[in-house]
């Protein structure tokens, strides 16, 4: 699902309404962040373009040219060095919540596009990033004749890379937009973020989006759409948060330094924008957790369905539980199985609300036992038995640190996720080989198809 819907790897969970169950559908896999019980690997993932970083440096005035025949003097569109010095200075001073910058920044010749200046002004003010940056690419697109002609023969759509981050993110978060600059005496200044053409459907950051309202509690950081509950998400995740760092697996707990990011979007037409999807791509998709941006070293967030926010708290603690050990671990870097990598935020979410667990069995179907683990196919969107292959997937880890502890299932997880075979695996990790595993899980399937399972 992913692969066909997100330009970059995502993990999701899906609601199941019949059942009552959330579950997963998964992704791709390359590098995790190290951590003291792991070696460090190389990624295949190519490297994070860097956006050039905010500049005070003053753009020199433009210069101006005479239109031949005109009789009228026309402001020169600024040298590329100018117009990124501009473009610094506007989000420098929306950064630092200097209105009257951001002002002197922003062209009135549309009237249309003061609004939409004021709401981009607001949120980058409480979006309150500590880096953020702009780098103008240097593609450039045609305006409109008519568009053309409102804003005068100077203006022009040039494409820009914006990269910020939060308090304790060791990456950017980072997408492409396009901005309108119109020339004028003191340098180029915005007119518009509407004009450029798109031929694919780009992910677009939430505060580019609609207004935003951010919360901070401790590590976490939640930034929700218009009609959402700041306060409650926040109180959600950081509950999540903590059940990670109560219920993850020791060895895989030390790689977490803890930040958590949550964006729960304030309509599902929002949501498929933030993720560059079609509108019903995730109409059934509870909460999806992805690097944002274009390499699998972005900051990872964990996006949120806005159509699930009335659902009971017990529903969505697990289900930001599942997506939070999936921050924790990267995930959508893992070399592991997708059973490895599902099962393991199904165990995690499912320790800490037990009460779930019944739920997740009754996904289980009654009859044959299945001769091995699931493949990833299973865990492919619309596939017959995904409900199934994830309450399978938990049953693996559930078995596993019920016969050797959940420090050896952190251990398991850890050389699968370093791409090691099932047997490897098992052999280094629990002393055991894979027929051992395999055995131990059909046993809990019997018990599960029975009702004897806890």
């Amino acid at each position: 699902m992913t692969g066909q819907v997100v330009a970059t790897p995502s993990l999701c969970r899906v609601r199941r309404t019949l059942v009552g169950l959330l579950v997963c559908l998964v992704p791709l896999g390359a590098c995790a962040e190290p951590g003291p019980d792991r070696p460090a690997r190389p990624t295949s993932a190519p490297p994070s373009p860097s956006p050039s970083p905010l500049s005070a440096t003053p753009a020199s005035a433009s210069a101006s040219t005479t239109s031949p025949g005109a009789g009228t003097t026309l402001p020169r569109p600024a040298a590329p060095a100018d117009a990124q010095a501009a473009v610094n200075r506007l989000f420098a001073a929306g950064a630092a919540g200097d209105r009257a910058g951001w002002n002197v920044g922003v062209t009135a010749v549309d009237p249309a596009f003061a609004a939409r200046s004021s709401l981009l002004f607001d949120n980058l003010r409480t979006l309150r990033p500590t880096r953020l940056r702009v780098r103008l690419t240097g593609a450039e697109q045609q305006l409109p004749a008519a568009r053309r002609a409102e804003l005068g023969a100077g203006a022009r759509v040039v494409q820009a890379r914006l990269g910020w981050r939060f308090r304790g993110e060791r990456a950017d978060a980072s997408s492409t937009v396009w901005l309108t600059l119109v020339p004028g005496p003191q340098g180029d200044r915005l007119a518009g973020t509407g004009d450029g053409a798109t031929v694919d459907t780009p992910a677009t950051p939430l505060w580019w989006l609609s207004s935003v309202t951010r919360r901070t509690r401790g590590d976490v950081t939640v930034l929700v759409g218009p009609g959402q509950d700041a306060d409650r998400w926040a109180g959600l995740a950081s509950r999540a948060a903590a059940g990670v760092r109560d219920h993850l697996p020791d060895p895989l707990r030390s790689g977490w330094d803890g930040h958590l990011v949550v964006e729960v979007p304030g309509s599902e037409a929002d949501l498929a924008r933030l993720l560059g999807a079609a509108p019903s791509a995730y109409a059934t998709t509870a909460a999806v957790t992805r690097p944002e941006g274009p390499t699998t070293g972005a900051a990872v967030r964990v996006v949120v369905n806005p159509a699930v926010a009335k659902d009971p708290e017990d529903e969505l603690g697990t289900t930001l539980v599942h997506e939070t050990v999936h921050v924790a671990t990267r995930s959508a870097s893992s070399d592991a199985p997708l059973w490895a990598v599902e099962g393991l935020a199904e165990h995690v979410a499912l320790q800490a609300h037990p009460h779930q667990r019944h739920d997740e069995r009754a996904a289980l179907h009654a009859g044959k036992v299945p001769a091995r683990l699931p493949g990833d196919a299973a865990f492919a969107a619309g596939s017959k038995d995904v409900t199934a292959a994830y309450a399978q997937a938990w049953l693996v880890c559930l078995s596993v640190a019920e016969h050797r502890g959940e420090s050896d299932l952190g251990r398991f997880y850890l050389a699968l996720d370093d791409g090691w075979s099932v047997e490897a695996a098992a052999r280094s990790t629990l002393g055991v080989d894979d027929a051992v595993v395999l055995g131990w899980w059909r046993a809990e399937l019997r018990q599960a198809a029975t009702g004897s399972g806890g």
